[in-house]
């Protein structure tokens, strides 16, 4: 079950239920409410999927506030690599949400244990910005729904969430389909930065 927190109210999604995710979204994502979507325009992002000068990189969409976090745009990599989750077969317990590639990249890249995509993201630069990690579950899908032309059709894009011992999880940019793979394969991997929003 996947718990996403909107200020006071708990929305509960079935794990395997993307059209409930999709319909969360469209309803919440692409159409914020109130103080979140005036704060968001403020900051006049360009259209998803396209450059935003001066931030270091595309834009990838919008969260509202929720899960503890602020409110916050989504700035992909044009930079890309190819690389491994690593640890196939070790716990990764600090890298498990499903919303927070932030804190999860930071559990990766302390570890005791050797995550190359954690570690590329985290070390990527571009316009002066070094606040990179890899992003989360969510987060990709969230860039498959609303800018899927920023990234290749082909392969898949590995995200910061852990499932086991022994996967991640990884999306498509293709058909918009998302899996769990196998944290020793080598899959693309973009890094993302958060604007965060005072609404």
């Amino acid at each position: 079950m996947l718990h996403l927190h909107i200020a006071q109210a708990t929305i509960n999604l079935p794990r395997g239920e993307p059209l409930a995710l999709t319909d969360f979204l469209t309803d919440t994502v692409m159409h914020p409410a109130g103080e979140t979507a005036a704060a968001a325009a403020s900051l006049t992002p360009p259209n998803y999927g396209e450059r935003w000068a001066g931030q270091g990189g595309l834009y990838g969409g919008f969260w509202p506030a929720m899960h503890g976090l602020p409110a916050r745009h989504l700035v992909f990599s044009e930079g890309e690599a190819k690389l491994a989750y690593g640890s196939q077969g070790e716990d990764e317990p600090g890298a498990t949400c499903r919303i927070d590639g932030a804190s999860n990249t930071r559990a990766l890249i302390t570890s005791a244990h050797d995550h190359p995509a954690a570690k590329w993201a985290d070390n990527y630069h571009a316009e002066g910005h070094s606040d990179f990690h890899l992003p989360s579950q969510a987060d990709l899908f969230l860039a498959s729904l609303l800018a899927p032309k920023l990234f290749s059709q082909e392969g898949w894009y590995l995200s910061s969430t852990q499932l086991s011992r022994d996967d991640a999880f990884v999306q498509d940019f293709e058909d918009g389909g998302s899996d769990w793979d196998l944290k020793g394969l080598e899959f693309r991997v973009r890094a993302v930065r958060w604007i965060h929003l005072n609404a």
